[in-house]
């Protein structure tokens, strides 16, 4: 059973993948409950650090549900774990559905905050487009068990996108039977599927974060032109501290798995110009879900032993010569919007 109401409200569920992501599962699966969703559907592969044992725990308690995700040669976790959630009873109880990542938090602006209360501003739609703001190390080079909406609150300004990559969204969309896959951005429909294959996309009301319909048949990955934050906007933490973008580089990409996260992915995401800190209006019931959390001692103990493996990882990495330039580089750099 998962965190909902009997009201007869909308269902919304996240569909996710994680490995080695122990030190944040808590704090951002209590954070998406906090806002309204019913559910967390988490994929998980090859843990060192027991994110998966979390991940069982957190369904024993019925704060989740999660699955081992059996890769095979050529696999990519994230794609296969969109394609086996369509047939997950959470998927199909859900009336909304999200790819989102452990390290994007949904920043809903408006007085109420949860994701019921944003959709039914947007309006009747099909698909709702929310943008990346990237948030970056803000100088914190060590591992902290503190929330990172917390800890890190440098960011890049409101209209600034300093890399093509910034401008990439997530897409929550209506489980109602005319989309037939998904992918991290964005649901789609295969062509052959659609009641009119040469206009697949025909009828969906697709819109941005500020409510505005745009033409579903051009919506890409990333941001369109006039494309409004009015709403929400998605906090990236792509890099954390630099102790644990060293942890993230090791673990390795959930698609583009021979992609190595080095030097370019730190300078390309991590951005410092400005504090913006309006997110912390929600942690505290996010907190309120966490104390819940924890009062379990099994799940308590997996969490402090996943920070601990976090630390030492992090120190081993930091001690390998074929690692020392590549975190010297890191660790010696000023960063945007302060000194070192």
């Amino acid at each position: 059973m998962v965190v909902s109401d009997i009201s007869g409200r909308e269902k919304f569920l996240i569909v996710t993948t994680m490995k080695n992501e122990g030190p944040f599962m808590i704090d951002w699966v209590a954070y998406n409950l906090s806002i309204g969703f019913d559910d967390v559907l988490i994929y998980t592969n090859d843990c060192a650090d027991g994110t998966d044992l979390i991940g069982d725990r957190l369904q024993q308690l019925g704060f989740a549900h999660h699955e081992r995700n059996r890769l095979g040669p050529r696999a990519t976790p994230q794609n296969r774990a969109h394609n086996l959630s369509m047939k997950h009873p959470s998927f199909l109880a859900a009336d909304w559905v999200i790819s989102l990542d452990v390290d994007e938090y949904i920043n809903i602006r408006l007085p109420e905050g949860g994701i019921q209360a944003f959709v039914d501003t947007c309006g009747p739609s099909d698909a709702i487009s929310i943008c990346w703001k990237m948030f970056g190390n803000g100088g914190v080079d060590d591992y902290e068990d503190t929330p990172i909406p917390e800890l890190l609150l440098k960011a890049t300004r409101e209209d600034h996108f300093p890399h093509y990559k910034t401008r990439a969204f997530k897409t929550l969309f209506r489980n109602n039977g005319k989309f037939n896959r998904f992918r991290a951005h964005r649901p789609r429909i295969d062509p052959d599927a659609a009641a009119n294959p040469d206009a697949p996309y025909e009828g969906i009301v697709w819109r941005d974060a500020g409510g505005q319909t745009t033409d579903a048949a051009q919506v890409e990955w990333k941001r369109w032109r006039g494309f409004s934050d009015e709403h929400a906007r998605i906090h990236h933490y792509a890099v954390r501290t630099t102790d644990s973008f060293l942890v993230k580089r090791d673990r390795g990409r959930t698609n583009h798995v021979g992609q190595d996260q080095g030097l370019e992915y730190w300078n390309q995401l991590n951005h410092n110009d400005v504090t913006d800190d309006s997110i912390l209006r929600h942690m505290p019931r996010m907190h309120a879900i966490k104390d819940k959390m924890l009062a379990d001692p099994q799940l308590k103990k997996l969490h402090g032993d996943a920070c601990a493996w976090h630390r030492q990882k992090a120190a081993e990495l930091k001690a390998r010569p074929e690692w020392a330039d590549f975190a010297a580089t890191l660790y010696a750099t000023p960063q945007e919007g302060g000194e070192k």
